[in-house]
């Protein structure tokens, strides 16, 4: 097992990937490990369309509402998790599958990062005291001050690169930028076998509207967020997903539903572009390109098959 490829089912927000996912996971007797990076927490299901608990119940998933929504989950975290996820996987006898669209997750399996230096916990957290008032614009300046070079190659940075990007220089030393060109990789890097869904702009925008108005129009998503508001929970890590700031507002009453779903499909949509972007440059050179127009199960039947084919291969291969 440890000599096939894992297959990975990838492609911007709203494209089909978990729905393919759980298809090939019943071909495969597979397991499912979301790379994606807000619907590991607890409570965030709707706005971050985590897996159903119909797809939960057809296929066993690793990653999906685990994480208090207070803590930082990032590709370094999730790369040490989805090893440990990995190597569990295929001591069951069972086939990983890696599903998602945070492209840095996936890239700090197919590249691994730099081993972590060990940092001091409580400077760590005292630092993470100061980091966490500063405003995003104050936050990026210190990060542009501390490190130039990533700053610069990799602008504008979010949150939470830009707080790494400070503690590792303030607390180490040495900027980020130094560490991951320099630093020893904490794993050798995983073979996988890629596959990127695609569909055309018209129709992945229209998916994406569609998918806001029903999930605000029905009172779901509403109803999630007025959850997480009672919890107190509005000025979590992860209340910065995709929409929540915006239907916070709705349930508020400050802003209508139309003006929300206007909201919501326009911040989503930019989003997907940036993933469609970042997916044309980063994928692996060998990953192929399917078209999410296409059913779930004829993507994933010809996914399984091509699986099953490189498990044959190896297997005659290992018997020379």
């Amino acid at each position: 097992m440890e000599q096939l490829p894992v297959p990975v089912i990838t492609g911007p927000t709203a494209s089909g990937k978990t729905s393919v996912a759980v298809e090939v996971a019943r071909r495969l007797d597979g397991e499912i490990i979301s790379m994606d990076s807000r619907q590991a927490y607890c409570g965030f299901a709707i706005g971050t369309a985590a897996p159903s608990s119909e797809e939960l119940a057809a296929a066993r998933h690793h990653g999906v509402g685990f994480l208090d929504p207070h803590e930082r989950y990032g590709a370094g975290r999730f790369a040490r998790l989805a090893t440990g996820w990995l190597s569990d996987i295929g001591s069951r006898g069972s086939v990983p599958i890696l599903a998602g669209g945070t492209g840095l997750f996936l890239r700090s399996l197919t590249h691994p990062m730099f081993e972590e230096p060990a940092l001091d916990p409580e400077r760590r957290g005292r630092l993470h005291g100061w980091l966490d008032q500063l405003e995003r614009g104050e936050l990026r300046h210190w990060a542009a001050r501390l490190d130039r070079v990533l700053t610069e190659r990799r602008s504008p940075l979010d949150r939470q690169r830009a707080a790494r990007t400070v503690e590792l220089a303030l607390l180490t030393g040495l900027p980020l930028s130094r560490w991951m060109a320099s630093g020893r990789p904490e794993r050798p890097p995983l073979c996988t076998a890629t596959y990127a869904l695609e569909l055309p702009a018209a129709l992945l925008r229209e998916r994406i509207r569609r998918r806001a108005e029903t999930l605000i129009r029905d009172g779901a998503w509403p109803e999630e967020v007025r959850r997480l508001l009672e919890r107190g929970l509005e000025g979590s890590r992860a209340f910065n997903a995709l929409g929540y700031a915006d239907v916070a507002a709705l349930v508020r009453g400050a802003v209508p539903p139309e003006e929300t779903v206007d909201r919501v499909s326009a911040a989503t949509w930019h989003y997907a572009r940036r993933q469609r972007t970042w997916f044309r440059h980063q994928l692996p050179a060998d990953a192929v390109v399917l078209d999410g127009s296409a059913a779930p199960e004829q993507l994933a039947r010809r996914i399984a098959y091509e699986w099953r084919e490189s498990a044959r291969k190896a297997g005659e291969t290992g018997r020379k």
